[in-house]
């Protein structure tokens, strides 16, 4: 079998495995492969091959896998409960300081509410902001609309 044909059936394999594996490395080896078949094409030898598989690693690990990485966490958006962080929400039972007993009406769900300033009364009616939660009790602050 042609050397050639060896190094680009290993980098597909190796793509095709990076699909079954999270975080990049796979392919990043994947691409070392592709660029040994250069060499391999026309004739260079073993050394000059493993030189090329070798650097097209590394320079895909160092610079490839940084920005896959990046534009992958870039396009995951907040559920459930971290999404209504920043979002307004309106006080239907009355935030007593840090009691556990206040409730938050946000998009017809009611939540477990507490102040995110101590000692700080909301009344019922109010118009709050959520700047946070504690497991799945919202913290929240006063509206300034």
């Amino acid at each position: 079998m042609n050397v050639t044909l060896i190094w680009f059936i290993a980098g597909l394999v190796l793509f095709l495995l990076e699909l079954l594996t999270p975080g990049f490395v796979l392919a990043c080896f994947g691409v070392g492969c592709l660029l040994a078949c250069i060499p391999s094409f026309f004739g260079g030898g073993i050394l000059l091959q493993t030189l090329f598989f070798a650097g097209g690693s590394l320079l895909s690990l160092f610079l490839l896998r940084p920005l896959l990485n990046k534009s992958k966490k870039s396009k995951s958006r907040p559920t459930g409960i971290e999404a209504l962080t920043g979002r307004m929400g309106r006080v239907v039972r009355a935030i007593d300081g840090n009691k556990k007993e206040g409730r938050v009406a946000v998009d017809g769900d009611e939540w477990l509410a507490i102040s995110s300033e101590p000692d700080t009364y909301i009344q019922k009616g109010a118009r709050v902001e959520i700047v946070g939660h504690d497991s799945i009790i919202l913290i929240v602050r006063p509206s300034e609309q």
